[in-house]
This record gives C-alpha cells, sequence and structure tokens, in this order.
C-alpha cells in the first residue's frame, strides 16, 4: 500500500491482494449494515444505543436516524469499493470528497473487525492471526490518508 498527495488529489497504490480484501469487506459490510438484526454485535457496535437509560427515548431517536446513517454508512462503503474496482492498476485517484467517504468507511470497516476479534478498547489485545493483520492495515491505511490530507 501507498498512499501520496499529488497536485490536490490523493493517490492510493493498492496491489490485487489488497484491493481483492478491500472490495470484500466493503461488500459483506454492505450486507450488514443493511441486516437490521438489534441483536448482532456488530450491528450494535455501528448502531450504538443514544439512550441507555430510556429504551423509549432510544426508540424514536432510531426511528428517526437509522434509515440516513445505515444510507450514509452504505454509500461510504460502495464509494470505496466501486474507486477500487474501477482501478485497473491499483493507482486509485481520491478527490477531497472521495477520501471525506473513505475514512468514515475505514472507520466502520475497523469497528466491525474490531467487533469480531473481541475488541472493546486500545488497550485490548490485537490477535497475531490473519483478522488481526487485516484490523492493522485498515488503521495503517486509514492513518495514510489522514497524514496525505494533512500535506
Amino acid at each position: 500500500m501507498k498512499v501520496q498527495r499529488r497536485r490536490g488529489e490523493i493517490l492510493v497504490s493498492l496491489d490485487g491482494t489488497e484491493r481483492d480484501l478491500l472490495v470484500s469487506l466493503t461488500t459483506q459490510f454492505q450486507d450488514i449494515v443493511h441486516d437490521d438484526d438489534g441483536d448482532d454485535p456488530v450491528h450494535l457496535r455501528l448502531f450504538p444505543t443514544a439512550y441507555r437509560d430510556d429504551e423509549e427515548a432510544d426508540a424514536e431517536f432510531r426511528r428517526y436516524t437509522t434509515e440516513g446513517l445505515v444510507d450514509r454508512k452504505s454509500a461510504n462503503a460502495g464509494r470505496v469499493a466501486a474507486a477500487v474496482s474501477a482501478s485497473r492498476d491499483g493507482r486509485i485517484p481520491l478527490d477531497r470528497e472521495s477520501v471525506d467517504a473513505w475514512l468514515p468507511a475505514l472507520t466502520d470497516l475497523r469497528l466491525v473487525v474490531a467487533e469480531r476479534l473481541g475488541i472493546r478498547s486500545d488497550d485490548d489485545p490485537v490477535p497475531d492471526d490473519q483478522l488481526g493483520a487485516v484490523y492493522w492495515w485498515l488503521g495503517e491505511l486509514q492513518e495514510r490518508l489522514v497524514q496525505a490530507l494533512e500535506r
């Protein structure tokens, strides 16, 4: 993975394995956000309770916000998948608007992976396995995008 800033845009370069992984993760993510199973810990992590002590207020909050959140999260993931899929050589040019979709999508993907790994805080260990490597890789991609924006 390589992320650099050039002439007002950010260029992300991914190898074939990284591209396949990101498309797979974003596709799976879209399925997760559209699944309204309130018992799935991943879904609960992506859409946390707004009012822990007031079920009625929480239900009303969800009624007004969930659809928009689902649409936004799904659209961001879709933009990532589309940009990666459109790249034949692994070079993905991103303008500021695209980066603004990629960053929350990467955050959401990391939340899903973290939940699957049982990571709830910065103090929790990341397993030394394939899913742990995916968690670190997503974080690295996100960090490099932020650094490129700051340049």
